[in-house]
Parts: structure tokens; sequence; C-alpha cells
């Protein structure tokens, strides 16, 4: 595998991690809204349903994440292995390296795990334990009428 390959693969690689950023920003709107909508008011058992489907493809897509980021490392090392074998990288290989030794993709994967963890509880949360004071299309009589039962 040549410089060129490895860094076209990274290039890939940044497509399919934005894509996915994508789809997991989709998944978690589109829950709150049910949420704010339609779930705040359901039966505990449909909350729970919901929930877990949703707990389904959130951990997909973390695993997904993860197997990502097993192969951007792998890609890493075809560089570094690259230049350990005397192959003269280019700026954009250099780069690439350089950014992983500063440890700049540790922690980018850091923040979005520990972004994730804090959605997925706070979902929790809002799901199962929050009060909500009004709802869509509720007027406070409404809203009385429905926390008092």
């Amino acid at each position: 595998m040549t410089e060129a390959d490895v860094i076209s693969l990274l290039v890939e690689f940044m497509h399919v991690l934005l894509a996915g950023i994508t789809i997991y920003f989709s998944i978690v709107s589109a829950y709150i809204a049910g949420l704010y909508m339609f779930l705040a008011r359901a039966h505990i058992f449909l909350k729970l349903v919901a929930f877990l489907f949703f707990s389904l493809i959130f951990f997909f897509l973390m695993q997904f994440n993860y197997g990502a980021g097993v192969f951007q490392r792998g890609l890493v090392d075809t560089l570094a292995e690259l230049q350990a074998s005397g192959v003269d990288l280019s700026a954009a290989g250099e780069t690439a390296l350089e950014s992983a030794r500063a440890g700049l993709n540790q922690k980018v994967r850091t923040v979005m795990w520990l972004g994730s963890a804090a959605t997925y509880a706070a979902l929790f949360y809002l799901t199962f334990f929050h009060n909500w004071r009004f709802l869509m299309g509720e007027n406070s009589d409404e809203a009385m009428l429905r926390r008092q039962r």
C-alpha cells in the first residue's frame, strides 16, 4: 500500500465519520422531538419500547464509530510503517502522523464518547423521570390536569 492509498482512505474515513455524525444528530433530534410531542404523555410501556429501540440504534452507531476508529488507527499505523521503512512522506502524510502522535485523534474520540454518554443519560432521564411542565398544544389548565393524574 502506498502513501497515496493511505491518504485517500483517510480522507474517505473523514467522509464516513461526518456521515455518521449526521445520522447521530438526526436520530437524537428525532427522538427529542418525539419525546416532546408524543412520548412524554405515553404509557410507561411505550416509553420503554421507544427507548429500547433508540438504544439499539444508538449503540449500533457507537459500535460503528468504534470500528471506524480502529480502521483509522490502522491507517495511521500504516503511514508510520511506511515512514519507518524509509519512505519520505508528503506533507499530508506527515500531518496525519503528527496529528495522531499529538493525541488529537484520541481527544476527538474521547469527546465524542463523553458527549454520547451524556446525551444518552439525559435522554434516559427525560424519557422516564422528567416532569414535563407544558407539552405541545397544552395550556396551563390542561397541563395541571395531566400532572394531577
